[in-house]
């Protein structure tokens, strides 16, 4: 027997489907940006909002194999735990509302474009440091597909791939981040 409730004044609102999210700046953030953000920017602040990345317009979005790897640099080159390596993650992606992209059967088309691109860059300029991995080439191509307005990342390769394929690129400034650290680190040692 099934009991109905009869519930007044609730209103419900619901979207199916793809939508386009038209008049937004959509950021992919790849590994070592997120990396940036958890190591140098104090997640409790409203730091990267006083610096103009607020929603609305802006949405970030980052692919979901660079979440394994995230945590993994944290554990393993920054030395957080496991516990805090993931809470660090998951309050990134809850402050920013982050969007996991996940790769799809029809990546295969973009991931091509991405390599051929990557290789012609490896070639014009002749330099094979400029050559990207696989997973970079399976970010790339979700941003490709996703139309990613800002690709955010603090490599080179990455970021000439993206700017051959047509994207906009913001290089994470690594010095500037660096001397962030420095003072907060030189700051969390006056206090002890």
């Amino acid at each position: 027997m099934v009991v109905e409730k009869n519930v007044k004044d609730v209103e419900v609102y619901t979207m199916c489907g793809m939508a386009t999210l038209k008049g937004f700046v959509m950021n992919g953030l790849d590994s070592s940006t997120l990396i940036n953000l958890i190591v140098v920017f104090d997640s409790k602040t409203n730091e990267l909002s006083q610096r103009g990345f607020t929603f609305p317009p802006h949405t970030f979005f980052y692919h979901k194999i660079s979440q394994s790897e995230v945590i993994g640099v944290l554990i393993n080159k920054h030395n957080f735990t496991p516990a805090e390596a993931y809470e660090s993650f998951n309050t990134l992606a809850s402050q920013f509302d982050l969007r996991m992209i996940e790769r799809r059967d029809s990546d295969e088309m973009f991931e091509k474009l991405v390599e051929e691109a990557n290789s012609k860059i490896v070639q014009k300029l002749n330099n094979p440091r400029l050559k990207i991995g696989e997973k970079d080439i399976v970010i790339i191509g979700g941003f490709l597909r996703e139309k990613i307005n800002f690709v955010h990342s603090d490599d080179e390769g990455f970021l000439k791939t993206c700017e051959e394929l047509g994207m906009n690129i913001v290089p994470t400034p690594t010095l500037h981040s660096q001397k962030e650290k420095d003072i907060k680190g030189w700051m969390s040692k006056r206090k002890s």
